[in-house]
């Protein structure tokens, strides 16, 4: 959104044969929202927001992470789809954590804005890049859910009041967990229609990420080692301490036997 503007723009809900082409799919890489809490205010603010949208908005709740391109071969390939699947694969993510940072909104749509804990949605993307160049990137990515599209030119500041108000009346919200990133098409001819998840990357658990990474420490390999080395150590003491017991006891025992024969004996003769 550009400083000289005031409005919002009507969105039309129709084809676009001039941009797509005749293909029929669309491919991005989306962050799933599937937290309760987080379901709900969404569900909260498209009702609240109602009268500005067009109704029927049937995408699902989602964070768009990487715009592939139109589904083909001259655009985004099964095969590009297949190298990213695997570059994604092979950085062995954990679950990521989000925080909403709070409404606001682009001249076609109001927005729930989100930040990660870390910088690993930049080398996510990045990393798909790497395999294609995105279709046309925005000049700052800027995470966020979005809430559905307006149905006709709008003031902003009206909007932006009315967002303000919204989000000094709502309890924060908690961290949003990301457990995988899905690969999903939609189809061209319908601009509010579902997403329809073609591939996904599951998130590692953090407890066991943590566990790996203890695992992987080399002074913490150096220290298990040594306490293990000691166990071994302990046990096999103790081995040979049952064993020279073992041995005395059934000396002991030798010797009592001969003792009690030659006993018998003598009072034979």
């Amino acid at each position: 959104m550009t400083s000289g503007e005031t409005h919002t723009l009507a969105t039309e809900l129709r084809d676009f044969p001039e941009w797509h082409q005749g293909i029929h799919h669309y491919a991005v890489w989306a962050l799933p929202v599937e937290e309760p809490l987080w379901l709900e205010r969404i569900r909260y603010l498209q009702q609240y927001l109602a009268p500005l949208l067009h109704p029927g908005y049937a995408r699902q709740p989602h964070i768009t992470l990487f715009a592939c391109g139109l589904v083909d071969n001259l655009h985004f390939s099964p095969e590009q789809a297949r190298n990213q699947v695997d570059a994604l694969s092979a950085l062995n993510l954990s679950t990521l954590q989000l925080n909403a940072t709070g409404l606001s909104t682009f001249t076609t749509s109001p927005w729930l804005g989100v930040q990660s804990v870390d910088n690993r949605l930049s080398l996510i993307r990045r990393t798909l890049a790497s395999i294609i160049t995105e279709d046309t990137p925005a000049s700052h990515y800027r995470p966020h859910v979005t809430l559905g599209f307006y149905q006709q030119a709008w003031r902003l500041s009206d909007i932006h009041s009315r967002l303000a108000t919204l989000v000094s009346r709502l309890p924060p919200l908690p961290p949003l967990p990301i457990n995988r990133l899905d690969l999903c098409y939609y189809a061209t001819k319908e601009i509010q229609g579902e997403l329809t998840v073609k591939d996904s990357i599951e998130l590692k658990d953090t407890a066991e990420t943590d566990d790996l990474r203890e695992t992987l420490d080399p002074l913490e390999a150096i220290k298990q080692m040594r306490k293990e080395q000691l166990r071994v150590c302990a046990l096999k003491q103790q081995a040979d301490i049952d064993r020279l017991v073992a041995g005395a006891e059934r000396a002991v025992n030798n010797e009592n036997t001969v003792d009690n024969e030659q006993t018998i004996n003598d009072g034979q003769n």
